[in-house]
């Protein structure tokens, strides 16, 4: 994530506080980010310096006026003239990441190497919970590379317990 990136996202959120807007700017950020992940092709078009800005931007608004909020346009269309589309993605997914925050919600990503059980969830959201204090919602996946236990990533934080890491680790400490 860059500084940039997060610049960007936390003035977009700001203003969507402000508005008592976050769901909707959420939601076109979500719609954008589909659009730009299905055709990357029309990012890098926003990106091309040797096309007009206002061509770019001209685009963007054909592309997503009455669809998102004029908010959500104007802050593509700024990114398109600044030169930084390229960063959409890292803005987009700190946007998402201050919403859990401001609700008292963080999401855990939690990679492991075959499948948890139900009560291992219901166990893990309550220690992440207690560690955290907020509400804890989990997106599981599976990774066999791990070799064994699970990785955790909460809140920028990576909690590292596969045995892959450990490996890793221990390698590390005796080739010193």
């Amino acid at each position: 994530m860059t500084a940039t990136g997060n610049n960007y996202a936390e003035a977009l959120f700001m203003l969507a506080r402000e508005e008592n807007l976050i769901d909707e700017f959420y939601e076109g950020l979500k719609m954008v980010e589909e659009v730009f992940a299905e055709t990357p092709e029309y990012l890098q078009f926003l990106a091309t310096p040797s096309i007009p800005k206002s061509e770019r931007t001209a685009t963007l608004a054909q592309a997503f006026e009455g669809k998102v909020n004029t908010h959500v346009l104007s802050f593509l269309c700024l990114m398109c003239e600044q030169g930084k589309t390229e960063q959409f993605f890292d803005s987009a997914s700190e946007f998402y990441r201050l919403r859990e925050w401001a609700s008292g919600t963080v999401v855990a990503k939690v990679t492991s190497v075959v499948e948890l059980t139900e009560q291992q969830k219901i166990d893990l959201i309550k220690a992440l919970e207690k560690r955290t204090g907020k509400k804890v919602t989990l997106n599981c996946v599976t990774d066999d590379t791990l070799l064994g236990g699970i990785a955790v990533e909460l809140d920028g934080q990576l909690l590292d317990g596969s045995v892959k890491s450990n490996l890793k680790r221990a390698k590390e400490v005796i080739s010193v």
